[in-house]
């Protein structure tokens, strides 16, 4: 569902409105789209070595949002649980690299809050 702007603006009225506007800047959730987001390359975040060589292992659960060019918006980063702020850390690092299809309703590509985990596995 697209939110718009009546005719005329908001409340009383805006001299010279022209109907309705999409709103350009509105985050949409999955169950929202046509086509949600799909991966193109999501690159391993690089395990901090610090965890690693003590044998911890963790897990990262964040929410970002894809922007109509298929790019991770970074101010968006929300980090919702993490085992280690380190963990953390790392995804924040890589999320710049990532890249995807765009969401898509009614064929206009659109913003999508996108909602993932990340795990951390030792290889023994």
């Amino acid at each position: 569902m697209t939110q718009v702007f009546e005719e005329g603006g908001i409340a009383t009225g805006i001299v010279g409105g022209t109907g309705p506007v999409p709103v350009s800047g509105e985050v949409f959730l999955e169950a929202q789209l046509d086509d949600p987001v799909q991966p193109i390359s999501i690159p391993t975040p690089r395990y901090p070595p610090v965890l690693q060589s003590a044998g911890i292992a963790g897990s990262v659960d964040l929410q970002y949002v894809v922007d109509t060019t298929g790019h991770a918006e970074t101010g968006s980063f929300k980090v919702l649980k993490a085992t280690n702020d380190l963990f953390a850390s790392a995804v924040r690092t890589a999320l710049p690299q990532m890249r995807f299809y765009a969401a898509e309703v009614g064929g206009k590509k659109v913003r999508q809050l996108v909602q993932q985990s990340f795990q951390f596995k030792l290889d023994r």
